[in-house]
């Protein structure tokens, strides 16, 4: 059985192994960074029971918040095409630990605007230059192993950070705001130790400010990468009703108990934890235009199957599927940026990819819950389906042209 054991463990590991060092650091940057509490999921709660806002003053400090790191995202990713990317990282996680240890003070309700809006250029910030730090040192046949493997620290950092919030919340919601702050002092302070043993890392230097706005390469010139974001927001849309409408949709016309949000979302997590770095693995001999596709359609589609029939089994499979789709796009869609955007600005390439993710929290919950109050669950699920198909047709071509290129 111990050889069995340690052969196991060797085959498990051995996808691992060969990545740069690099990799390995940003992957425990990342997370010791996700684990100190979750402060977002926090805010409304504090919010409401401290200050004693209505809703709709939560939502517009909420909205300052998702607009820093819609903002962030991109600025950090242009940054990191003049900047030493190891450096701004560290620097903002530096600057986002200690504006978030802020939130805990006992500020007037104005005051939480700048900061939350700071709050979230600090985070946002930090992601694409985090992606550019995984991605770039590894070979392209690594990159999708490397994605797989900064998925699941994220979703055990985040797992992790659902506990320690929780129970440090009992004790008031300021102590998960130090604590989550505390942790991104912690991730810089690995990055700047980790790093002064590390050389610089393999990859494309960093271009002078002055070459960057000559060079040729710029993503807003990149008439395909730009079909492809289309339809990035347009599936993102689709992806985000699982945190609103779906929870809506289960307790309304399912008649589940909101334990069962907690279930679905578990499952979710478990899955991204096993498979994510199996499924990573594979993409590439499956191809990355199928696989995105494959990705797009098991998102709009699960839901769908919440119009099939009712009860648990119902939903289990709807977020069986959704999280099948979820695993196929994430390190799909990373490969495929990293891929085409080199040669160019690929800070830029980054940063408008990750801003779209993080600005789908502008748009998606709102246009969801007005469809859903306005037609309803299941008109609303026919309408992901629709946009999900609408999304594979944007893309197919803009595909082509991006895993063509030389």
């Amino acid at each position: 059985m111990p050889a069995v054991a340690a052969a196991l463990a060797q085959r498990l590991l051995s996808p691992f192994r060969d990545l740069p060092a690099g990799v390995h650091i940003q992957i425990v940057a990342t997370l010791i960074n996700t684990m100190g509490g979750i402060a977002k999921l926090f805010l409304p709660l504090y919010f409401l029971e401290r200050y004693r806002l209505p809703y709709g003053s939560i939502g517009l400090l909420m909205g300052c918040y998702g607009l820093g790191c819609f903002i962030g995202a991109y600025a950090g990713g242009a940054l990191s095409d003049r900047l030493d990317t190891r450096k701004l990282c560290a620097a903002l996680l530096l600057a986002g630990g200690l504006l978030t240890i802020s939130l805990a003070l006992p500020l007037p309700v104005w005051g939480f605007v700048p900061l939350l809006l700071l709050t979230g250029l600090a985070d946002g910030g930090f992601r694409p230059g985090n992606m550019r730090l995984v991605l770039e040192p590894c070979a392209p046949s690594q990159r999708a192993t490397a994605q797989g493997l900064y998925r699941v620290a994220f979703n055990l950092g985040v797992s992790l950070a659902g506990i320690t919030g929780g129970l440090l919340a009992v004790y008031g919601y300021q102590w998960v705001f130090v604590a989550q702050g505390c942790a991104s002092l912690l991730a810089c302070l690995w990055l700047v130790m980790a790093y002064r043993r590390q050389p610089q890392a393999p990859g494309q230097p960093q271009a002078p400010a002055a070459n960057l706005e000559a060079q040729d390469g710029s993503p807003w010139r990149d008439a395909a990468f730009l079909r492809f974001i289309a339809g990035q927001l347009l599936i993102l849309a689709v992806f985000d009703q699982m945190y609103g409408t779906l929870g809506m949709f289960l307790r309304e016309h399912y008649r589940l108990g909101p334990q069962w949000i907690g279930y679905l979302f578990t499952l979710n997590g478990l899955m991204v934890v096993l498979l994510q770095v199996p499924i990573a693995q594979r993409i590439q001999r499956w191809g990355l235009a199928r696989s995105s596709h494959l990705g797009v359609l098991g998102i709009g589609l699960s839901f769908c199957l919440l119009n099939a029939g009712t009860g648990a089994p119902w939903a289990l499979l709807a977020m069986l599927v959704l999280t099948v789709g979820e695993l196929l796009l994430s390190p799909t869609w990373s490969v495929i940026v990293m891929q085409c955007s080199e040669g160019r600005q690929r800070g830029r390439y980054l940063g408008i990819y990750s801003a779209a993710w993080s600005g789908r929290t502008l748009y998606a919950p709102a246009l969801g819950t007005w469809i859903y109050g306005t037609l309803g669950g299941a008109a609303l699920w026919w309408l992901c389906a629709g946009v999900a198909l609408l999304t594979v047709a944007l893309q197919a071509g803009a595909l082509r042209q991006m895993l063509t290129r030389p």
